[in-house]
């Protein structure tokens, strides 16, 4: 190995992104760029984590990445990673990840995930408030699947039903089939009862976002993939909304961030 292939090893940062549905990465790329790369949380923990010595490990070969030379993680599994790899807040990481991505200083940053929704209000560069919704599935992207399972709907056409929404009361991701049931059964069309579920995502959001006086949202998470809802919201709230390329990277492109600013720190 020559000198500039040391140097450029050196250089490798990853960002993890441990969710409840997927891992995501974000890494340098040996040309300098940067990749990605999503996998199913449990074939992760299965297949590309081990222990030596007590000690975790990750299956770099297995995943076809070289070792990085520095690596941030978070998300819902970074307590299992915390011990033996450095972790940041999720709160930090999707900050990082949408600044860097804008380039802005001022916006409300909405992020839906597989199992919470959080709110963050930036101001000047930095995080002034956030809020967090991670008691009830409503909203996440595991109710938004589950209600396309139900209506026998693909998740691609469930999310780009908007037109002639009927009125979805349960925000419950419990209670919410058996009004479904209900609208299927007085005859109402799948597409119209998928618009109503999107509808009512988009106002659980903008309930959230509202209290924040900015008018420009960024809308990243896996729900951010929804057209349906993000058209709903940004007719409801009446903000411009910004959806960054592949928004569901965006906590691991934040902790790719963080890798590189402790990388060049040394």
């Amino acid at each position: 190995m020559n000198r500039k292939q040391k140097t450029e090893n050196r250089k490798l940062t990853l960002g993890l992104d441990f969710g409840s549905r997927f891992v995501k990465l974000v890494y340098t790329r040996p040309d300098g760029g940067l990749g990605r790369h999503e996998l199913d949380s449990l074939t992760f923990y299965r297949d590309y984590l081990g222990r030596n010595g007590g000690r975790l490990t990750v299956d770099w070969a297995r995943l076809g990445l070289a070792p990085p030379e520095r690596l941030v993680a978070t998300g819902y599994g970074k307590e299992l990673l915390k011990e033996h790899f450095p972790t940041i807040t999720e709160i930090r990481a999707h900050f990082l990840g949408a600044k860097s991505q804008t380039g802005l200083d001022h916006f409300v940053l909405l992020e839906m995930g597989g199992q919470d929704t959080k709110v963050l209000y930036v101001k000047e560069g930095r995080v002034f408030d956030f809020l967090t919704n991670d008691r009830c599935a409503a909203g996440t992207g595991r109710y938004l699947e589950n209600m396309a399972r139900f209506l026998h709907l693909p998740l691609t056409q469930f999310a780009r039903a908007w037109e002639e929404p009927v009125e979805i009361s349960h925000t419950c991701a419990i209670f919410g089939e058996s009004e479904l049931i209900g609208h299927l059964l007085r005859g109402v069309a799948p597409k119209r009862i998928a618009a109503g579920v999107n509808a009512s995502v988009a106002r659980r959001a903008h309930l959230m976002v509202r209290r924040y006086p900015c008018p420009t949202l960024v809308f990243v998470g896996g729900v951010a993939r929804n057209q349906a809802v993000v058209r709903l919201l940004g007719e409801r709230s009446g903000l411009q909304v910004l959806v960054p390329p592949h928004p569901q990277f965006i906590g691991a492109l934040g902790c790719w961030q963080e890798a590189r600013q402790r990388l060049e720190a040394v």
